[in-house]
């Protein structure tokens, strides 16, 4: 795999880019005139910290080419403004989409950066008149805006809720139909679906993502593969010492081993091996 070196002999995957796209994925870049697997995702897709991250495992396993989209702290919205990743997927023979939190996408209430999904842009009118009390220009990203409006009033909050509940299964549901090939929800966290007793902290990732909303999507896709790990256990993992509590946040290597162990034979009968 080809990395640059960063200080204290850390290795990090050198970026690559795929067509006309905008984005920047993990490195080495894949060749897509073939046949192959695309996986869509979020921070835990692109693996960061982690040597070999659950797409490159799954290739080592079935012997495919599996290109990692991976996106840090990506939504919905990050693939369905770019061309390009919308053709990959239209391509492939396969599709793996990590499912996202449903904070990081523009809805009635706010705006989202299109290619930094964990980004604040902008409240709507909506938005101002139902929290006229919050300075809007002091947020940057949208968990630190979801805190703030928890903190104000959270009945009020209930509000925006529902509605950013409703806008993710409208957007994976336009997402899914992107691709054409058997595709696939993985469901990579910390807890099970149904559980949402840890409110907006990392380990409830992705945040406000339930089981109802998940089940919404069954109907489309070929199948949902769920996998629940712990976070915390650095072991295996490379990092710089100043970005260890951050490490601490993500799944450890046990976590993208299981997701591959899941997803390979699912993977392999869905592309007839």
């Amino acid at each position: 795999m080809k990395t640059e070196a960063i200080p204290g002999g850390v290795m990090r995957p050198a970026p690559c880019s795929y067509g006309l796209s905008k984005l920047s994925f993990r490195g080495p870049r894949r060749p897509t005139d073939g046949r192959y697997i695309a996986f869509l995702g979020g921070s835990e897709t692109f693996g960061r910290y982690i040597p070999k991250p659950f797409p490159d495992l799954i290739e080592t396993a079935i012997g495919e080419i599996c290109v990692n989209l991976g996106n840090q702290s990506a939504g919905p919205d990050v693939f369905l403004h770019d061309t390009a990743i919308q053709s990959l997927c239209h391509d492939a023979a396969a599709t793996v989409i990590q499912i996202p939190a449903a904070t990081n996408l523009s809805n009635p209430f706010y705006k989202v950066h299109p290619r930094r999904n964990d980004r604040f842009i902008a409240p709507t009118e909506k938005l101002v008149a139902l929290f006229p009390e919050q300075d809007f220009a002091e947020v940057a990203f949208t968990g630190h805006l979801i805190t703030r409006l928890r903190a104000i009033d959270d009945q009020r909050f209930t509000i925006v809720l529902e509605q950013l509940c409703k806008t993710w299964v409208r957007r994976m549901i336009t997402l899914i139909g992107k691709c054409t090939g058997p595709t696939f929800l993985l469901w990579l966290a910390a807890r099970a679906p149904q559980d949402t007793s840890a409110g907006i902290h990392p380990s409830n990732h992705p945040v406000f993502v339930t089981r109802p909303m998940v089940e919404a999507l069954r109907p489309y896709v070929s199948d949902l593969i769920e996998v629940v790990a712990k976070r915390g256990d650095t072991t295996g993992m490379q990092f710089p010492p100043l970005e260890a509590l951050a490490a601490q946040d993500m799944l450890g290597l046990d976590a993208h081993k299981a997701a591959a162990k899941a997803l390979r034979t699912p993977l392999l009968y869905a592309l007839g091996n």
